[in-house]
């Protein structure tokens, strides 16, 4: 049976494809990572925009860019106090240039930093000049610093959790369906979810041309007031599903992905937050079924088991 796709030649149309045209039909192309960035890298006339970078990078980076600037700043006030001599630094000794160097890294250090122990400081004119430019680039700079490490904090983000794989599973009346599980990694809450699910695959046409085509699932649930515990996503597989009748193999000459977002309100921040996955064949296992996540405890709480949201057994 040849899929005829409900949205296409109305109003929607141009909003299912997500932005993403239909020409991106290489092999295993991937429109959307794991991770929910977009499979994309910029070139050319790309702007460059330090707060969003130092926002968004992880911490590990973001902590290794702040020691790097921290010790390279100092470090070329350094150099730049070296030619002037230690004649001009109350405290420091003439000797080889490392040693030299060091005096001035770590009284730079302490100006910077507005520490200012005065085992060294400035004799003369220039060097009074230095620290003058010492002490407000650390103002600055420690401002600035103050700034990014309060809107990385403060900044929303979801910690939704998606199961690795999805399936397809028996579904009632002998159909089957397409399925994925997510939780809340945090104890916080999040109300009123929404999912929206999309399908893109790779058209194979007549005259050897490929089209990237694309169309949206509906599912058995797409809203929930709220997640104490895991939510399995459900797409019912009939006759007007782009799935329908599908074997792995042919899941695989698709190229399919189904690109996935979940949006909702987050208690703690106050805010909507959003999360977004997808799943390629690859990812796609038939005939299995999910394991049970939570079960009872002893203490009369509902365990939910996070680390079993991959867990399957055969069907």
């Amino acid at each position: 049976m040849t899929y005829k796709n409900p949205f296409r030649n109305n109003k929607t149309r141009e909003a299912e494809d997500l932005g993403f045209g239909n020409r991106i039909t290489g092999e295993r192309a991937r429109l959307l990572n794991k991770d929910g960035k977009f499979n994309v890298r910029k070139e050319g006339r790309k702007s460059w925009a330090p707060y969003q970078d130092l926002v968004e990078m992880t911490w590990g980076r973001f902590f290794l860019v702040v020691v790097a600037y921290f010790v390279g700043t100092n470090g070329l006030f350094s150099l730049v106090l070296m030619p002037y001599g230690m004649e001009c630094m109350n405290g420091a000794k003439s000797g080889p240039f490392w040693e030299e160097f060091a005096q001035g890294f770590f009284f730079s250090v302490q100006t910077f930093t507005s520490v200012g122990y005065g085992a060294i400081s400035p004799a003369c004119l220039s060097t009074n000049l230095i620290a003058s430019l010492i002490a407000l680039t650390g103002l600055m700079s420690f401002a600035l610093a103050t700034g990014l490490f309060f809107s990385r904090f403060s900044k929303p983000k979801s910690q939704i959790l998606f199961s690795k794989v999805a399936i397809i599973a028996p579904y009632k009346d002998g159909l089957t369906s397409f399925q994925f599980r997510i939780a809340n990694r945090r104890d916080n809450q999040i109300i009123n979810l929404e999912a929206k699910i999309t399908m893109s695959w790779v058209e194979h046409n007549r005259d050897g041309s490929k089209t990237r085509r694309f169309a949206r699932l509906p599912l058995e649930l797409d809203k929930v007031v709220m997640l104490p515990l895991n939510w399995t996503i459900v797409h019912p597989i009939d006759e007007e599903s782009p799935l329908y009748g599908k074997t792995g193999k042919d899941l695989e000459k698709m190229n399919i992905e189904v690109i996935v977002l979940i949006e909702g309100f987050d208690e703690t921040f106050n805010q909507n937050v959003h999360a977004n996955s997808s799943y390629t064949d690859e990812e796609v296992l038939c005939n299995v079924r999910f394991k049970p996540m939570y079960f009872p405890g002893d203490d009369g709480k509902t365990i939910l088991r996070l680390d079993a949201i991959d867990e399957t057994t055969e069907a």
